[in-house]
C-alpha cells in the first residue's frame, strides 16, 4: 500500500497489541480494512478515497460505557467505521469524515461482533505531510464525534459527544517484514492480528474527550 491512498484512513477515528502496543495510552485502535482510492488527470492526482475501518474500543470511554460491557459481559465495544478523506495532494492536508456504528457480540462468538447498539458521525482534519512530504510512516487526525443509541437497544436514549485525535502509522518493510513506526522513534513488526489476507493493515489509534 501507497502512502497517498492512505489519506481516508486518517478520517476517523483498545485490542491487547502485544509487541506493536503504541507508547502511549489510546481508547481505541482501528485497522484499515478496505479502500478505495480516487484520482484525476492523467498524472494520477489524488482526489478523494474511501475506506472502511474497524477495532475494538476501551470499555469505560464515551463510545463504550462500563455499564455496557458489564451488561453484556463483554471485554470490549467494536466500531465499525466507514470514512471519506480528501487530503491536499501537495500539502497532505485537508477534510475527513465519516459514519459509524458500535456494534456489540450476539450469541455466535465464533463470529465477529455485528449487533448494533449506538451509530454516530465523525468529521475532523487530518494531517498527512509527514507521508505526502517528507514520506514518513505516520499522521494525525483530530475532530469532534456525535453518537446516538438505537431505540430499543441496551444503549437506547444514551447520547455521546466530544472531540478525537488519534495517530496512524503506515505499515512499511524492515529487513523484508512489515513494521510500525511508534512516537519514540522505535520500529515494531506488525503482529498477527494486524494482517488482513497476508498484507499488514494500516494502524489508527484515537482517544476521545468527551462534551463538546
Amino acid at each position: 500500500m501507497t502512502l497517498r491512498p492512505l489519506a481516508c484512513l486518517a478520517a476517523l477515528l483498545v485490542g491487547v497489541l502485544g509487541a506493536g502496543a503504541p507508547a502511549h495510552a489510546v481508547d481505541a485502535v482501528l485497522y484499515e480494512v478496505t479502500e478505495a482510492v480516487k484520482v484525476t488527470g492523467k498524472g494520477g492526482a489524488f482526489k478523494s478515497s474511501t475506506a472502511t475501518l474497524t477495532g475494538e474500543i476501551a470499555p469505560g470511554t464515551a463510545l463504550c460505557p462500563t455499564w455496557l460491557v458489564q451488561q453484556l459481559n463483554l471485554a470490549a465495544c467494536t466500531i465499525v467505521v466507514r470514512a471519506t478523506g480528501h487530503a491536499d495532494d501537495a500539502t497532505g492536508v485537508g477534510p475527513a469524515g465519516g459514519d459509524f456504528d458500535v456494534v456489540v457480540q450476539d450469541w455466535n462468538n465464533a463470529d465477529s461482533p455485528e449487533i448494533v447498539v449506538m451509530k454516530g458521525t465523525m468529521n475532523g482534519t487530518i494531517d498527512l505531510s509527514p507521508a505526502f512530504t517528507k514520506h514518513q510512516p505516520v499522521g494525525s487526525i483530530a475532530g469532534k464525534f456525535l453518537a446516538g443509541g438505537l431505540q430499543n437497544g441496551p444503549m437506547a436514549g444514551t447520547r455521546a459527544s466530544g472531540t478525537f485525535a488519534g495517530t496512524f502509522r503506515l505499515p512499511f518493510r524492515v529487513a523484508g517484514r512489515a513494521s510500525y513506526l511508534l512516537d519514540d522513534g522505535t520500529v515494531v513488526q506488525a503482529q498477527p492480528q494486524e494482517f488482513s489476507l497476508g498484507q499488514a493493515m494500516v494502524r489508527l489509534e484515537v482517544s476521545f474527550t468527551n462534551g463538546r
